[in-house]
């Protein structure tokens, strides 16, 4: 039987650490093994790995800690110590549903692709008395159901983030890596991300998985020391800098198709607004912009820096 391996980055979270695992053992695939990598300089999350028991639970403490982004990207490496067939990453807060590896395996080999996405629901207002998943798949207003190729998914990055760390699925046999491999800033990696898939990718709209939302809890990483101002206008800007470029590489017909609305569920306003920001002239895009836009557009210009892992990040992108 194929064997998944599952890598988990955990940081000091032994009650969702223990229930991550938990909706691992009840996985209707049985053939995984998990790779508990804990950024804790205490090792805390090593006693909830002992308690639960599963052999098939490997703990490795990070030395020298590698704080949040790192830790999340090393698990995208394709390094292999297990022979894994296939690969996912699931985060200490995050939870996938009982068939996610089973569909993931089953996907990639019905489709004949190397690397899938399975959509997630929300996790509401995580660790509070008020937690509850939501009704609705973070694809269903980004994706149909079919296979998308590289360009096509590049393209989401207007109107979207266009990956979910937690929703990717793949084969030992996929081209090139999903690891950013440098220094970088969180929500900035999963653009990165985004725009490293270099094959085809088939995308489930089927709701198999949750996702946290937790930022506040999340943003432990080196360089957090700067003002939420500071690091807003820096993301954005990086952002601007990857879609242009991106923007720069895509096909006319893409382009076209794009704008057209033939690509992507991204709605007509998103699409529109995310290439008004990044100052892309396009067929059938306006280029006035009220008041409060303008002002917007020209602190992340003149006052927003671009991060260096966008530019160290784009020779690897292939359509």
């Amino acid at each position: 039987m194929p064997l998944a391996l599952v890598r988990m980055p955990t940081y000091r979270r032994p009650d969702l650490l223990r229930r991550a695992i938990g909706t691992l053992q009840a996985q209707t695939f049985e053939d995984w093994v998990c790779e508990v990598r804990d950024d804790c300089p205490d090792a805390s999350g090593r006693a909830m790995v002992e308690e639960i028991g599963d052999p098939r639970v490997h703990y490795v403490q990070n030395r020298p800690q590698k704080f949040m982004t790192r830790n999340l990207d090393d698990c995208f490496l394709k390094e292999n110590p297990y022979k894994a067939d296939y690969f996912c990453m699931l985060e200490d807060d995050n939870q996938v549903f009982p068939d996610y590896l089973a569909r993931g395996h089953e996907i990639c080999t019905q489709q004949g692709v190397n690397l899938c996405m399975l959509s997630q629901v929300i996790e509401h207002e995580s660790r509070t008395p008020n937690a509850r998943l939501g009704d609705k798949g973070i694809f269903d207003d980004v994706y149909d159901e079919r296979t998308y190729t590289p360009e096509e998914v590049h393209l989401a990055i207007f109107g979207s983030i266009g990956v979910s760390n937690g929703a990717l699925f793949w084969s030992r046999n996929m081209k090139g890596s999903l690891a950013v491999k440098v220094d970088t800033i969180p929500t900035l990696e999963e653009y990165l991300r985004t725009a490293l898939i270099s094959e085809p990718v088939y995308v489930s709209r089927e709701r198999l998985a949750a996702w946290a939302e937790n930022e506040t809890s999340t943003t432990r990483n080196l360089g957090l020391d700067k003002g939420w101002l500071r690091r807003e206008l820096d993301l954005k800007a990086s952002i601007t800098r990857l879609q242009r470029a991106i923007w720069g590489r895509t096909s006319p017909e893409a382009k076209d198709a794009f704008l057209a609305g033939e690509v992507l569920r991204i709605p007509r306003s998103a699409r529109i607004e995310a290439l008004q920001k990044a100052g892309i002239a396009a067929n059938g895009v306006p280029g006035n912009f009220e008041p409060k836009a303008v002002l917007k557009r020209n602190a992340v210009r003149f006052v927003g820096r671009a991060h260096s892992s966008v530019d160290a990040t784009l020779p690897r992108v292939r359509s």
